[in-house]
């Protein structure tokens, strides 16, 4: 009896497991290897900027929000260990909260001392064109303008090994 349980249990955990990874890859629209799409954005302080300026540049574009736990985990690293020391004029970083108001945006930037480039996408109309589902998402593009890395959630491993990315990506 006890065996018959732990087969189920088994059966169980790996047919979640499978619907998670399904769930995940389904609700990623912009895969590796596609082309960045055109799109729009507002910045902070009402600049707009357009993917057409992102042509031969190496870009980071994070999906993120305020009310996100792993997001307030990944930020303080991005602004650490990707912002302030990749300098380069050839690197592009877009971070762009989802679904957000201006104002609580800017508070919580302020808040947390950020100096990274942040943009709004309140209507979530740039989100859409590269996933439907869950943040924080990060996308490497690469100077070709296709999508070397596109990742779900923070963690701390595949965060660093898309910093090493990033940097082979500006070699190149």
């Amino acid at each position: 009896m006890k065996s018959n349980t732990t087969i189920i249990l088994l059966l169980f955990l790996f047919s979640t497991i499978s619907f998670a990874q399904n769930d995940l890859e389904s609700t990623t629209i912009l895969k590796v290897g596609n082309n960045l799409p055109a799109f729009t954005t507002q910045s902070l302080s009402g600049k707009t900027f357009s993917s057409d300026e992102l042509k031969g540049k190496v870009v980071l574009i994070n999906f993120w929000a305020t009310w996100c736990p792993p997001c307030k985990a990944e930020l303080p690293l991005l602004q650490k260990n990707i912002y302030d020391k990749i300098k380069d004029n050839k690197f592009v970083v877009l971070c762009i909260s989802r679904g957000e108001k201006d104002d609580v945006v800017k508070k919580f930037i302020e808040q947390n001392k950020y100096t990274f480039p942040v943009y709004l996408d309140s209507e979530t109309k740039t989100y859409n064109l590269f996933a439907n589902k869950y943040i924080p998402r990060n996308f490497v593009i690469g100077k070709d303008s296709k999508v070397k890395l596109a990742t779900v959630g923070f963690n701390k491993e595949e965060f660093e090994k898309m910093i090493l990315l990033i940097e082979k990506e500006l070699k190149n």
